[in-house]
């Protein structure tokens, strides 16, 4: 374009020398006119042009140089344009206006889950490594401590076993207690043999009534204990197996009004709401809670470790596939969305119009710091082409 403009001007200035050595004429006459304002023209924009970048000629001409020279207004004014034409709080609402934000998040999310699951479970084992075990340790053990102080433990276990015993739970649960009492005695079967075994009270030696005689019974005396017990043993096995096959059996049914009555003491008893605090009390006093929160805190902490480096780190899966149904739920609901746009746009809108001052001050800061020699170079060779257009034509704007 520059060597256009640059052969335009020599041609026109050749044309004017050459019609001066023609005899004058209507045509000729014209002709120089229009070479002169051609050459004139192209002087006077190549002048206007050169002016605003450097001192043409390299001349220190007045009120030439002009960008270099008034950078730093330049820079003022500019970001007081772009703040006041661009970021105005009516343009950047009208514009927020146009674009569903919340679906484009959707969609990014959407489309990101797995890089973004990822990307977190990476940095998550540093995050940990950079937190301080002591401070966790003692955190989660006051927050488990003053948790489980200010909840009556009575109270709450009796509702409980109201949960557990509500509607057809409450026979599932007797069921469950009758087995577990079975295999608990067939596992001690023969510890709890010989206990009964040595409290059955077999005398040495019986007198009958009838003959004045005294049967000895110490040889047979264990023989006879044992028989006794492992009788016993068998029949409280029947009668747990009876109890647990026929829902209506006594016993059963005695279970269950226990049950429900232990439900309603641990909550309204006094002495069951004191027995209650006491044990908790006594469980809180346990050096062993300080260690066991401690514990916890190491074990999450290598499990979190151990699982996110693994090429199918279950933390990762659940992460990512978390992203994606928060991604689809907003899509698919439309009130969800428009709620998120809503705060979305209020949020932005907020944040652009309450920080215009620091925009201002970052664009000036920034043009500031360029070098004015750099600029009006870069400028030139970027916008002096288009500004030396009407060159190209021998005229003037």
């Amino acid at each position: 374009m520059q060597w256009i403009a640059t052969g335009c001007v020599a041609a026109a200035f050749g044309i004017r020398i050459g019609t001066g050595f023609l005899p004058d004429s209507i045509l000729i006459g014209y002709v120089r006119a229009v070479s002169e304002a051609a050459v004139v023209g192209g002087l006077a924009d190549w002048f206007a042009v050169t002016a605003l970048f450097r001192h043409p000629l390299g001349l220190p001409i007045p009120h030439t140089r002009i960008l270099p020279r008034n950078k730093d207004r330049i820079a003022a004014s500019l970001s007081d344009f772009v703040v006041s034409n661009f970021l105005n709080r009516d343009v950047v609402e009208r514009e927020l206006s146009k674009i569903d934000l919340s679906a484009a998040g959707a969609d990014f999310l959407e489309a990101k889950a797995g890089s973004i699951a990822g990307r977190a479970a990476e940095y998550l084992p540093r995050f940990l490594a950079a937190l301080d075990d002591r401070d966790i340790s003692r955190f989660l053990e006051t927050q488990f401590t003053e948790r489980l102080r200010s909840v009556p433990v009575a109270p709450l276990t009796g509702r409980f076993i109201e949960l557990l015993t509500s509607g057809d739970k409450h026979e599932r649960l007797v069921n469950d207690l009758l087995k577990l009492g079975e295999e608990s005695l067939i596992e001690n079967r023969d510890l709890l043999t010989g206990l009964i075994r040595k409290e059955i009270p077999i005398p040495d030696s019986i007198t009958l009534p009838v003959l004045p005689i005294a049967l000895p019974l110490a040889s047979v005396k264990d023989k006879l204990a044992a028989r006794i017990a492992e009788e016993a043993m068998k029949r409280i096995l029947r009668t747990m197996g009876e109890v647990r096959e026929n829902p209506d059996h006594e016993i059963r049914a005695r279970i269950r009004a226990r049950i429900d009555r232990l439900a309603v003491e641990l909550q309204e008893s006094p002495e069951m709401l004191a027995r209650g605090e006491e044990i908790k009390a006594e469980f809180l006093a346990n050096p062993n809670v300080k260690a066991y929160a401690a514990r916890i805190w190491q074990e999450i902490k290598a499990g979190v470790v151990e699982d996110v480096l693994q090429k199918e780190s279950q933390i990762r899966r659940h992460l990512a596939n978390a992203l994606r149904r928060m991604a689809a739920q907003v899509k698919s609901d439309g009130q969800i969305r428009e709620k998120f746009n809503a705060g979305l746009r209020s949020a932005a809108l907020d944040i652009i119009s309450s920080n215009g001052p620091q925009f201002a001050r970052i664009i000036e800061e920034t043009v500031q710091c360029w070098d004015g020699e750099e600029l009006s170079r870069k400028l030139e060779l970027e916008v002096g082409r288009d500004l030396q257009g009407p060159d190209d034509y021998g005229g003037s704007d």
